[in-house]
């Protein structure tokens, strides 16, 4: 099983768990449906259409509204170790979620008590709180940007707002963040840096480069980094090879947003509506 955790930004007061179908640039997750834009649901939103396209059950996700209410960060974490317990997962892809250093130390400590454990995956707010509780090398694979890569980089920032001027300047030195990352252990097995260069490096050791196909355009467009991720991890769980997965991703992602003919005022379903389409390419 794919098991996507992450929050929505509206007040559910509950959380929304089931397998998610992609239709029409919305997702349909047990009766209910919501827009993709960005965020996590544009990561559901591409992997419940890469699956779909490969012919894999689609993935099971665990969302919750997050309006910066504590106690929505509280039942979102709680919601996964329960179902980690109960059902054995594959693949966990954890998007944003709360910051909370305490819940994040006792969801790892639920995880690391199963066997055989999932390939554990982070993007966005999840790698924040994995660097803050100091367990980023439990996790198989980080997704950042640049700037979260800086903050990866930067040894004392606790916050990507805090992440300190000289290495927020050093985003065109990639190899040089990476190298950082590593050294304070504020990075995955893997990384997968996302930007006009695709990097994938494994313990510090940049294995694959991918500029191609180059579309500009798309760096205006919110959501295209949650989308990667989102055909990454159903990549992974198809049973690919990390390595192997992030390559097929990026040169994915970059061919649904070409084949989108996209312009500054695009939205992300439109990219996500060309992944099978760009997968058959890839």
């Amino acid at each position: 099983m794919l098991l996507i955790g992450g929050t929505i930004p509206c007040d559910v007061g509950h959380v929304i768990t089931g397998k998610a179908y992609y239709e029409n640039g919305n997702i349909l997750i047990d009766k209910h449906y919501l827009t993709v834009s960005r965020g996590t649901a544009a990561l559901v939103g591409a992997a419940a259409i890469t699956c779909s396209h490969l012919g894999m059950d689609p993935p099971h996700v665990l969302l919750a509204g997050d309006i910066g209410q504590k106690t929505t960060g509280a039942l979102i974490y709680e919601s996964l170790q329960a179902f980690l317990e109960k059902t054995q997962v594959h693949t966990l892809t954890l998007h944003y979620l709360m910051p909370n250093i305490r819940y994040h130390k006792n969801l790892m400590e639920s995880i690391q008590r199963l066997s055989p454990q999932p390939i554990l995956i982070a993007d966005a707010g999840s790698m924040y709180v994995a660097k803050a509780a100091g367990q980023a090398p439990l996790y198989d694979l980080f997704t950042p940007d640049l700037g979260e890569l800086a903050f990866l980089a930067d040894d004392k920032a606790a916050h990507p707002a805090y992440t300190r001027g000289f290495i927020c300047h050093m985003e065109e030195d990639v190899p040089e963040l990476i190298e950082r990352a590593y050294q304070y252990k504020n990075a995955a097995r893997y990384l997968f840096v996302k930007g006009k260069i695709d990097y994938i490096c494994h313990e510090g050791v940049i294995l694959d480069r991918i500029d191609e196909p180059s579309v500009d355009i798309l760096e205006a467009i919110g959501g295209t980094g949650d989308t990667l991720t989102g055909i990454a991890c159903a990549l992974i769980y198809r049973g690919m090879q990390i390595q192997s997965a992030c390559v097929s991703a990026a040169k994915a992602n970059r061919w649904a947003g070409r084949l989108s003919n996209p312009t500054p005022a695009s939205q992300i379903r439109e990219i996500i509506d060309h992944i099978p389409e760009a997968l058959n390419k890839v």
